[in-house]
């Protein structure tokens, strides 16, 4: 079985074009490798094996976006299952009773897979809410698997959970953790430049002006070289610039990001979120003015359905993008409109029963007929 949530959070054009039965390696320019073999995933370069099998290959592990694998050992195969049913308890009992039987020696012919579900818990932590177990996975992936390309993934996983959780001393402590690790493992620039991203995104004595300052540093760092370090920065400039009731100059930003995707699905999940933001605010002020707003919210609800279906596993946004989809929806004013807001609504608070869109959906969704 195909590792299925991977390939949801792909880039839709990534997904139509998947008809490779081996393993895939996406980059971060916005290319692929097909039809290859994983042998490894190091700290500092990604090995593979070509289709003939007689060759062997490597790529810099700051070179990669994601990788799909086709094959994996039964037990991961079930908890991918699992994870696409969201079945995540499931999914951690699978990952879980792989490790306890392979940690130590890996399968031989998948020496990857150790490491891959140390992160693939992390990962399910994540989709959970699961904040605290995020912190502790991330963990066993630094103290067992540091030598793996996940290692850097654990720092950033760990790094975004800490903040999420408002713990603001161990967030910093993580932050310069990350920062020691890529100079005392000499990494390439990318990592570099995650890690002074880190460092202006969660400093709380950056505001306004002086934040997006300092992201636009990052972003001239970047270049062309780093596009995945520079759209997470533009989307922060974007969602700066909406905190200070500028939709105006934050959709030129987030155009920018969706208009050349090479980014993670966090990021995008936070382009699309904050584009939707920027056209559902248009919609509103043309509705008090007494102008026609059909076709404005009509665009919102697509920014924001893209979440809902592509990015569903990013919870930092998805929650609220399901929310403000049926807001647009319902607006719409149609039968079919009304209906579809109901399906979002009601999906919203199955998914997401504790959060404050939930909640808000729950008394909007009181209005429909």
């Amino acid at each position: 079985m195909r590792n299925l949530r991977l390939l949801s959070l792909l880039p839709l054009s990534l997904i139509l074009a998947s008809t490779s039965l081996a393993d895939r390696i996406f980059t971060t320019d916005g290319a692929t490798i097909d039809d290859v073999t994983i042998v490894s995933e190091g700290l500092d370069e990604v090995e593979y094996k070509t289709s003939s099998g007689k060759s062997k290959k490597t790529i810099g592990s700051h070179e990669v976006l994601s990788i799909v694998f086709e094959k994996m050992p039964p037990q991961l195969d079930s908890a991918e299952a699992a994870i696409a049913d969201e079945l995540m308890l499931d999914a951690v009992n699978d990952l879980e009773e792989f490790l306890s039987r392979f940690a130590d020696k890996p399968p031989r012919t998948y020496p990857w897979a150790v490491p891959y579900a140390m992160f693939r818990l992390v990962q399910v932590y994540q989709i959970a809410g699961d904040y605290p177990s995020v912190v502790t996975a991330a963990d066993r992936v630094l103290a067992s698997a540091a030598d793996s390309r996940y290692a850097i993934l654990a720092h950033l996983s760990k790094i975004e959970a800490l903040n999420l959780m408002g713990d603001a001393g161990q967030l910093k402590a993580a932050v310069d953790a990350f920062s020691a690790f890529v100079a005392e493992k000499s990494l390439p620039a990318r990592w570099r430049l995650e890690a002074e991203l880190r460092g202006v995104l969660f400093d709380p004595a950056l505001k306004g002006s002086k934040r997006r300052d300092k992201l636009n540093d990052v972003v001239a760092a970047a270049g062309k070289d780093a596009p995945v370090v520079k759209n997470r920065a533009l989307v922060a400039i974007g969602e700066s610039f909406l905190n200070e009731r500028n939709p105006g100059e934050a959709e030129k930003v987030f155009e920018k990001v969706v208009a050349d995707p090479k980014a993670d699905d966090f990021t995008l999940a936070g382009a699309y979120t904050g584009l939707g933001d920027c056209l559902y605010q248009r919609a509103e002020k043309k509705k008090a003015e007494g102008e026609d707003t059909i076709e404005d919210f009509k665009s919102a609800a697509l920014a924001y359905m893209r979440v809902v279906v592509v990015y569903g596993d990013e919870i930092q946004y998805a929650p609220k993008a399901m929310f403000y989809a049926g807001r647009s929806f319902q607006e719409m004013g149609s039968d079919e409109d009304e209906r579809r807001a109901q399906q979002i609504y009601n999906k919203l608070i199955r998914n997401f029963p504790n959060s404050k869109s939930a909640k808000e959906a729950k008394s909007f969704r009181r209005r429909l007929n």
